[in-house]
């Protein structure tokens, strides 16, 4: 009685092999490619909702900002009624060093002191934004914080006068893809630049 061998030959391995291989040689520029689609797609929204929150600072008459969030990958856009400036280091410390002498008087009035009059812009942002898997922030810098932010939150001011807060705001991925979103002083106009540009490019002062 003969019994039947099973396995796989030398030639079968190699052939094996050979389209494993081609596969990848296919496969890691598509995946490349998508990570670069990402990165500049993501950078092409953001420069979107700034333009969106211009319009909309112009015809409400309030204060918006974009905020950044650098730890948990996410972007939305708040607003205020209130006469709200950008306030300094200074400004803001004396602030905190006086709070226990104010009273709250509920929870909600608290909360938005603490966050400097501003609250969610849910006409433009009904929910926080999260980029894509693999993308995120690599910094951002702004008129009022020259040194990269890294962490933390970061933001982009823009006044009804149509005066938008210069920044630049570098998205990266896990690959060696970068892109350069910077937002200029006027009507929230932004450029994408499929590369690293240096701050001292931007704010040239």
């Amino acid at each position: 009685m003969r019994i039947n061998e099973s396995g796989f030959t030398l030639l079968e391995l190699l052939i094996v092999l050979a389209i494993v291989g081609l596969v990848m040689i296919v496969a890691v520029p598509s995946i490349t490619n998508t990570f670069r689609f990402s990165v500049q797609s993501s950078a092409r929204e953001i420069a979107t909702l700034i333009k969106d929150s211009s319009n909309s600072a112009q015809v409400t008459g309030k204060i918006h900002r974009i905020v950044y969030d650098l730890k948990n990958e996410q972007y939305w856009v708040e607003s205020t009624s209130d006469d709200t400036l950008m306030q300094s280091e200074e400004s803001r410390a004396w602030a905190e060093d006086h709070a226990h002498d104010f009273k709250k008087k509920d929870t909600e009035e608290e909360e938005k002191k603490k966050n400097g009059g501003f609250h969610q812009e849910s006409s433009l942002t009904k929910k926080k934004r999260t980029l894509p898997i693999g993308v995120k922030f690599k910094d951002v810098v702004t008129e009022q914080q020259r040194a990269p932010i890294t962490e933390g939150l970061a933001y982009t001011h823009i006044f009804p006068q149509g005066i938008t807060e210069l920044t630049l705001v570098h998205l990266t991925d896990t690959g060696t893809n970068e892109v350069s979103l910077i937002v200029s002083n006027l009507l929230g106009r932004c450029s994408v630049e499929g590369h690293y540009i240096e701050p001292a490019e931007v704010f040239k002062k």
